[in-house]
């Protein structure tokens, strides 16, 4: 092994790049996975019929 192999293995900035799998990162993930839940709401609840039920329930 050669020390340039050695320099790389023991590198933590290294191994924890090779740990990450896919293409997002965690904190990218959760972000992605908020906005689709809050996009997905907004949808839902601007429907005429989910709004009538909604405001019988409150009102």
């Amino acid at each position: 092994m050669s020390k340039l192999d050695q320099i790389i293995a023991n590198n933590p900035r290294s191994s924890t790049a090779r740990r990450k799998q896919g293409f997002l990162s965690g904190r990218a993930r959760i972000l992605l996975l908020t906005l689709t839940s809050l996009l997905l709401l907004f949808v839902f609840f601007t429907q005429p019929p989910i709004r009538e039920a909604v405001k019988a329930l409150l009102g």
